[in-house]
């Protein structure tokens, strides 16, 4: 569950519902739903692929398809996303590219007017926890222009601090706060929003 606040749409409640499968020793993928108290939505589609393993951290891969729908301004976007990332015990760096398919509602076959398409935009996540991930609880803080659910532009950032509580080995408490941009559809605003989120994971 997640609180929303900014000055473009004022107060914003979104329920998330996610899962990851680990397919093998190397490969995740990555499944989310989210719906808005502003009759939104978004899916999310993304794999983690291991590219190289040492003693001090994994080079790794990371593509992501997201897709967001705006009832009430009737457009959709499309987003899709690559990445490549180097992760340990304590800290979390990515650096990639994606681009970005905004349309009416209903989809236009050969595009022209109502339609936006951005062949390039820079995406980046700095994160830090300290302690190590198999530690009973952890906080950390991040900052980023792309989240689970929504790719900003590279002007636009996301500042977070997150943390976690074992409640024992199935069930983990989860949390995360922060400030992002308050432009709706990645339009820049000179003022920010802030969240809060909290959850729980169960590890089968």
């Amino acid at each position: 569950m997640e609180y929303d606040y900014n000055r473009t749409e004022r107060h914003v409640g979104n329920f998330v519902v996610a899962s990851d499968f680990q397919l093998a020793n190397n490969f995740h993928l990555d499944l989310g739903f989210q719906a808005s108290t502003l009759k939104r939505c978004a899916l999310n589609l993304a794999y983690q692929f291991d590219l190289l393993q040492a003693d001090k951290g994994t080079f790794y891969l990371e593509n992501r398809y997201l897709y967001r729908l705006y009832p009430s301004y009737k457009l959709q976007e499309f987003n899709a996303l690559l990445d490549l990332g180097w992760k340990n015990t304590h800290w979390n760096f990515q650096f990639g590219l994606c681009n970005r398919y905004i349309a009416e509602i209903p989809l236009r076959k050969n595009g022209g007017e109502g339609t936006v398409f951005e062949p390039m935009n820079v995406v980046f996540n700095i994160e830090g926890n300290l302690f190590a991930q198999d530690h009973p609880w952890n906080i950390g803080a991040g900052i980023s222009n792309y989240r689970e659910f929504i790719i900003e532009r590279v002007t636009l950032f996301y500042y977070t601090i997150h943390g976690y509580y074992d409640l024992n080995d199935q069930w983990r408490l989860i949390g995360e706060a922060g400030l992002h941009p308050a432009g709706v559809l990645n339009l820049s605003a000179q003022y920010n929003g802030y969240f809060i989120n909290f959850g729980f994971t169960y590890n089968h």
